[in-house]
């Protein structure tokens, strides 16, 4: 499929009612790309403007609505705007409308106005609840909408409630697990755009991750949903610089591994024989990688271990410090400047703050359990000086931070689709340095494999893969990632044929690749392409 020749920016702009409102902005910072415009003139245009924005992490979302609100208001036809969004990002979102269009906008649903920004958490909460659903919005936005995915929760229920002429949903990934939540949401936008649950099963599902009739499909969401991909919207960032850093365990971790994966190998071909869960088991696994501190609260409750329970505890409390959060102390003060961390658990997080401190490094905590106003101060202290974030993923969601350029995984998730979101907090729209990225690793372990198979296989961080989402659907038709690589590490003993079932996975990940890059593949085939991402830096 060949793909369109881009229009300019300077011809788009002049198709936008509100160009002449916007265009003072953009020599104050409002730095607009043809995608945008594109963008924003099919939502308003085509679409009705009620629409699901699907564009990759970083590719300004928040500016895409800022343009829809500003289009629709120069047409005169909107007047009352909600926007909706997680707790976290609220002062995020009113700073990027100031700054960028000029709006004040109101968080005290008390306050009068046109405009309002306000925590969904908070909306969802009886009185607000109650008082949204009798305004009549003229536009609501709703940000990280794949949280509405889930039509039982209280956030699905608060969106499909509200009376608004005009709906647009902002998120990067529309579909996480099945097809089912992709219904949802379009029926939040465009009610009956697919029929009764019951039609759209038989004509578009297979199971439960795979479409059928997918040109059919993918015909129907062009009708409701737009999504750019950095490889397809020749946008040039700057490029990523990727430093593998291996780690040798101290004797006491390497005996707390070895015992401790040894006993949960056993468990795992006991329980595989019995055909019983092995969810418990990827826990385990995983904190182990991370650290002692996240790994002992899982222990302290896994009663199946029998009388290896109280031995793996005094193993994992006999550690100490953990070699691996001497090397982030190590690579911090061999580079200076600002780091962004990344840790899965907050055990792990809250142990290698305090060892960071107590090292004489300035480092915080930061994590989705924070109310705004420490977010936001804590987002102050991190831009304002060579400081060291430790974040969950949790912590990190919908967060731009661009003005970090280094970037250390402490441990690594086994999703491939999480690594880059983790990557997209900072390798996004405003960095103008080449990105650092620092995966630590111990050797000899899960972790080493692991990184083989990311770095090695399929090249994860040399470049964006903007269809990786996909391809890691369609590769879980046989079973779950995570579940497929504990089959590997669990079942074999020897290195070689660990390595050898490894190889055959990310040969799987780049053969449904090129599979996707024919047009009738896959629902998002044709838009998904493999492509090398520019190194060039961002004008």
């Amino acid at each position: 499929m060949k793909r369109k020749k881009p229009v300019p920016l300077e011809h788009l702009v002049q198709h936008l009612v509100s160009w002449p409102t916007l265009e003072p902005f953009v020599n104050k910072g409002l730095n607009l790309h043809a995608y945008q415009i594109d963008s924003v003139l099919t939502v308003v245009n085509q679409l009705e403007g009620r629409a699901i924005l699907a564009d990759e992490v970083g590719l300004g979302k928040t500016i895409e609505a800022g343009l829809i609100i500003a289009e629709l208001k120069a047409r005169q036809i909107i007047n009352h705007v909600l926007v909706l969004v997680p707790a976290g990002l609220i002062t995020q979102w009113i700073a990027e409308l100031e700054q960028k269009f000029g709006w004040t906008a109101l968080h005290d649903a008390h306050d009068t106005g046109w405009l309002w920004v306000l925590s969904i958490d908070q909306a969802k909460r009886a009185p607000l609840y109650q008082q949204l659903q009798y305004v009549p919005w003229d536009l609501v936005i709703v940000d990280e909408a794949h949280h509405l995915k889930n039509t039982r929760t209280l956030n699905y229920q608060l969106v499909q409630g509200l009376t608004a002429k005009f709906m647009v949903l902002l998120t990067a990934t529309p579909m996480e697990n099945e097809l089912t939540e992709l219904y949802n949401l379009v029926n939040l936008v465009k009610p009956g755009k697919f029929g009764s649950y019951l039609r759209f099963y038989r004509q578009f599902i297979l199971d439960k991750r795979t479409p059928k009739n997918a040109r059919a499909l993918r015909k129907l969401l062009a009708e409701v949903m737009v999504r750019n991909q950095r490889q397809n919207v020749g946008l040039e960032l700057p490029p990523r610089e990727v430093t593998l850093w291996p780690i040798r365990l101290t004797d006491a971790e390497r005996h707390l591994y070895d015992t401790m994966t040894q006993a949960l190998k056993t468990e795992y071909r006991h329980r595989m024989q019995g055909n019983e869960t092995v969810l418990p088991l990827i826990t385990l696994q995983r904190e182990l990688c991370s650290s002692p501190h996240a790994l002992m609260p899982t222990l302290e409750s896994a009663e199946w271990l029998g009388q290896r329970q109280q031995e793996l505890l005094a193993l994992a409390r006999s550690v100490g410090m953990p070699a691996k959060m001497q090397a982030v102390v190590d690579v911090i003060r061999a580079l200076g400047g600002k780091f962004l961390v990344f840790t899965e658990y907050r055990a792990t997080q809250l142990a290698l703050v305090q060892f960071l401190q107590e090292s004489g490094v300035a480092a915080q905590p930061f994590h989705g359990g924070l109310r705004r106003t420490e977010r936001d101060r804590l987002i102050r202290w991190f831009e304002e000086g060579d400081h060291v974030l430790v974040s969950t993923e949790a912590g990190g969601q919908g967060l731009n931070l661009q003005f970090c350029h280094q970037l250390i995984n402490f441990d690594l998730p086994w999703n491939p689709m999480r690594i880059e979101q983790r990557i997209g907090r900072i390798h996004r729209l405003g960095q103008t340095h080449p990105v650092e990225i620092y995966n630590l690793f111990t050797v000899d372990t899960i972790e080493e494999h692991i990184l083989h198979l990311l770095h090695e296989k399929i090249d994860l961080f040399r470049h964006v893969i903007g269809e990786i989402d996909v391809i890691l659907r369609h590769m879980e038709r046989r079973g779950s990632l995570e579940k497929r690589l504990l089959d590997i590490f669990f079942w074999e003993d020897d290195r070689q044929e660990i390595e050898t079932r490894l190889d055959a996975l990310g040969q799987e990940f780049l053969a449904v690749r090129r599979r996707l890059s024919w047009p009738d593949s896959g629902v998002e085939s044709g838009t998904s392409r493999s492509s090398q991402t520019t190194t060039e830096s961002v004008h």
